[in-house]
């Protein structure tokens, strides 16, 4: 398979449908979304390498750009760099304004966790998979330190002094969301992965998003690569926080 997330079958028809078939939310496409990350690590699972599963990640976050840009009506970077204070370059999965000489207004981050056992990693991993909530932390602490970089270099914060730490992180500039895809293993990584996204949603964030699945039977191969999906906690579905997410944008864009 090519190092291109967009020559992987599955996940192109479902890119393309957005705009063919007019899909405005997640809801609309995740049983379709269930499908293809299961036709995906039913190849991870085989023989694609670790560099190939990035691509993963990298549809996640064209899939959530594509529907941020029909419901906000304007476009939005996808994986760009913006200046920070103590990072001279801030990866950011999403942006707005698009343009990398403009100081973000809004910015997303879309995170994948959660793969199965595969040869690469067979030998550590139990037959479940990697638990989701191996990185669900290290995401969060990442997203955080982040949040407060952008924070601190937007032009206005810069110089306005910061007075109560929560309040300032909530309206200062930009505003941040977080938006994952997770393959849970077990009820124990749902909780943990549950708690790491409700301190993010409680702190940083203005707004955190969960695609959450699992597999329909950990006893076979076949079944350890069959997803099913889990309800998020109320508030939290992906399409949650792309509303929230997409007035912020509307409102930056006029």
């Amino acid at each position: 398979m090519s190092a291109n997330p967009f020559e992987f079958a599955p996940f192109r028809e479902l890119l393309d449908a957005i705009p063919r078939e007019g899909i405005d939310s997640f809801a609309e496409l995740e049983l379709r979304f269930l499908a293809a990350m299961s036709a995906f690590d039913s190849l991870r699972a085989d023989s694609l390498t670790s560099g190939q599963n990035q691509n993963k990640g990298l549809f996640f976050n064209e899939l959530i750009g594509r529907l941020l840009e029909r419901c906000a009506g304007v476009g939005v970077a996808k994986r760009g760099k913006r200046r920070g204070v103590l990072l001279e370059k801030v990866d950011v999965d999403l942006c707005f304004p698009s343009d990398p000489a403009e100081p973000p207004v809004v910015i997303a981050e879309t995170k994948m966790a959660g793969t199965p056992q595969h040869p690469g990693n067979a030998g550590t991993t139990p037959v479940e998979g990697r638990r989701a909530s191996a990185d669900t932390a290290k995401r969060v602490r990442e997203i955080a330190l982040n949040v407060i970089d952008l924070k601190l270099a937007d032009a206005e914060g810069g110089a306005a002094p910061i007075g109560d730490i929560a309040t300032w992180i909530q309206q200062q500039r930009p505003a941040v969301f977080a938006l994952f895809g997770i393959r849970l293993t077990d009820h124990n990584d749902h909780a943990l992965v549950i708690r790491d996204a409700q301190r993010l949603a409680n702190s940083y964030a203005n707004g955190v998003g969960l695609a959450l699945y699992t597999a329909r039977d950990f006893a076979t191969p076949e079944g350890r690569t069959d997803y099913v999906a889990i309800p998020p906690p109320g508030g939290m579905s992906i399409d949650d926080a792309l509303r929230r997410l997409c007035r912020q944008v509307r409102a930056a864009a006029h």
